[in-house]
């Protein structure tokens, strides 16, 4: 069990990040006035997409979501 929650954290991560850069590489070839990072485009293309999944996973299994605390917790024990 640990090891299908760490892979899915881990994927949950790369997601982020993936996304984090695309928005940051598209904010430095558009042209206009702010070549920044979009923290919106973020937001809405990577958070929301990677949790939604999960959100909506521990709301129909909430046993999954007492073991995924457990595990996490046991993962910060150790």
């Amino acid at each position: 069990m640990m090891k299908k929650n760490k892979i899915f954290l881990t994927l949950w991560l790369t997601w982020v990040i993936f996304i984090g850069y695309l928005t940051w590489f598209n904010g430095l070839n558009k042209k206009g006035a702010y070549l920044g990072f979009n923290w919106e485009e973020w937001v809405w293309f990577g958070i929301l997409p990677a949790t939604i999944p999960y959100l909506i996973y521990f709301i129909w299994k909430p046993e999954s979501l007492k073991n995924f605390i457990n595990c996490l917790k046991s993962l910060f024990k150790s």
